[in-house]
């Protein structure tokens, strides 16, 4: 019996030094990357549409990393993560495999990474683990192991008589909180709080000290991580407090600075309630300038990193005073009375990720479209204006709208164009169109809306009803005129290539990922992808550069509308 563990020993041991001398540092950093990605985008689902398949994808891309290289600074990471991902699998699933398999990692990190971060999580998770094997999933845990099982609804035919018992008898499912994330620079602040089902809320704002409590009865928390106090300590809130009011019923507490003006509402898909406050805080009179534009933030699940210029030189730039003309209705907005300049703009490829966007007849996809257009666009504003230029994303990966709204006003932009190609049921529709945010006043304006908000009708009147209650800033004019100067360069530099296109116009309509922008901002349609010929126009290199100079001159006129065109002569300085 010792021999035969000695053996075992050796046998280990040498399997160790075999992966150790054959490592592949590179490829074990690929494959933790690539987890990662996959790890965000399971987190992103709800939780009762993660599948076993899903969670075996990501753990697999972990262990990888494992077999590649053992001694990968991400080593550690990994073998947590795959234990989490097993734990996480044994509490909805109720399988015992899994439990013990998580046991095993948490035992396994905290043994041969002694001084890896989660040695003390990993070695009380272990516990928690041996006990579930022991008693068995405790029944809170285990309810949840039917949501793979439900019983499909019946034919919409199907008399009321026949449908399936157990489907008329189930109660209910307690609704569970996933994930808390905020966002926030100097003069808002974002907080999105995500359910895997649509929950009631119940608010009230108390004045001394000032806070802002959220109650969300029939819920729980999906994790009890989730149960703590998130130090925000921003202009506006101090800290957000999450736990349980009472039995069946989870609280969240926003503890502010001052009293500010807040805004609370709905998304869809998955079910989110999302808080917007502006105001000016107590410490707003402090300098602020010396904070990065670019910041990794920390979720309640995972990191979440904002996009970054990427670029390494920047360049000092000289200003012609111009004296601002009005808009094209003749206003002069307190954006042009004041003299505000553009210094950012955020530039936003729609869709990316799982979300596809639109797919035309010959597989052309809007999110890789767009994302080609729009690093077009960035280099144009850069190399020709000088202009600080931040994408909401620079690769393939999802971004939920609400975060986009919230990059671009956490990078302080002055300016955000959201890009996006349009489909229609019809494959004869074709053309480009611009919205700013407002009502919409036309079925096609609610369908366009509809459709990039990726939600249902009773959505888009949801938030019309929101607007309502937002006054229309005096970004709203400015919108409307950045709207019609992309949309009429849109129109005119396609014109020489595609001479019966028709030129859609300027629209609005309440488009979530326009909402809560501290700043002018539009979205624009550069072609309906739906259209065999438009598809196949937007798929040439020279049509979509056409396209990014088409955008690049719309916001190039905004800018001189605004008098602050930079000289063409500039100086780089290397940082």
């Amino acid at each position: 019996m010792i021999l035969r563990l000695v053996a075992a020993s050796l046998l280990a041991l040498c399997g160790l030094l075999s992966m150790a001398s054959g490592r592949d540092r590179e490829t074990a950093r690929e494959f933790f990357e690539k987890a990662r990605q996959e790890h965000l985008l399971l987190l992103q689902k709800t939780e009762s549409s993660r599948t076993i398949s899903d969670y075996n994808k990501v753990i697999f891309l972990y262990r990888r990393v494992i077999d590649e290289d053992p001694t990968f600074g991400g080593a550690d990471d990994s073998l947590f993560f795959t234990a989490q991902l097993y734990h996480e699998m044994g509490r909805r699933f109720g399988k015992k495999q899994h439990l013990t398999r998580a046991e095993y990692y948490y035992r396994f990190v905290a043994r041969e990474y002694p001084i890896t971060r989660h040695r003390a999580e990993a070695e009380k998770s272990a516990l928690e683990v041996r006990g579930l094997i022991t008693v068995g999933v405790p029944e809170e845990k285990a309810e949840q192991a039917p949501l793979v099982r439900e019983p499909e609804p019946p034919p919409p035919d199907t008399p009321a008589a026949e449908r399936p018992r157990s489907a008329r008898a189930a109660s209910p499912r307690i609704a569970s909180m996933s994930s808390i994330r905020y966002w926030s620079n100097e003069d808002y602040t974002r907080v999105v709080i995500q359910f895997d089902r649509e929950v009631e809320v119940k608010k009230e704002f108390l004045e001394s000290p000032a806070r802002l409590y959220l109650d969300f009865p029939g819920c729980r928390l999906q994790s009890g991580e989730l149960a703590k106090t998130y130090a925000v300590n921003d202009l506006f809130i101090k800290q957000i407090r999450v736990g349980k009011n009472r039995p069946g019923v989870i609280r969240v507490v926003m503890d502010y600075e001052a009293v500010n003006t807040h805004t609370v509402f709905t998304l869809y898909d998955p079910f989110r309630i999302v808080v917007d406050t502006r105001g000016v805080g107590k410490k707003a009179d402090q300098d602020v300038s010396s904070k990065p534009a670019s910041q990794r933030m920390q979720t309640a699940e995972a990191l979440i990193p904002l996009g970054s210029s990427g670029s390494e030189k920047k360049e000092v730039r000289k200003e012609t005073p111009v004296i601002p003309s009005p808009t094209r209705q003749g206003d002069m907005s307190l954006t042009r009375v004041l003299g505000l300049k553009v210094g950012r703009v955020v530039i936003d490829p729609g869709h990316g990720g799982k979300d596809t966007g639109s797919i035309g007849p010959g597989g052309l996809k809007e999110k890789d479209l767009v994302l080609d257009v729009s690093i077009r666009l960035k280099k144009l504003l850069e190399e020709r204006l000088g202009t600080d230029v931040v994408l909401t994303r620079s690769t393939d990966e999802f971004i939920p709208l609400e975060e986009r709204t919230a990059i671009a006003n956490q990078q302080g932009a002055d300016l955000f164009l959201s890009v996006h190609a349009n489909s229609s049921r019809s494959r004869r529709v074709s053309g480009s169109e611009t919205f700013f945010l407002s009502f919409a006043s036309s079925d096609d304006e609610r369908e366009v809306a509809s459709r990039e908000n990726a939600g249902s009708q009773r959505n888009i009147h949801e938030l019309e009803n929101l607007l309502r209650q937002i006054a229309l800033t005096d970004y709203h004019t400015e919108s409307r005129q950045l709207a019609q100067l992309v949309q009429t360069n849109l129109w005119s530099q396609m014109k020489p290539f595609r001479p019966n296109q028709r030129n859609r116009g300027v629209k609005k309509a309440p488009f979530i990922v326009l909402i809560g922008a501290n700043m002018p901002s539009v979205l624009t349609e550069i072609g309906f992808i739906s259209n065999t010929s438009d598809e196949k126009f937007l798929k040439q290199d020279d049509a979509r550069s056409t396209m990014a100079e088409a955008l690049y001159k719309g916001v190039e006129e905004y800018f001189r509308a605004l008098g602050t065109l930079p000289l063409v002569e500039r100086t780089a300085v290397t940082q």
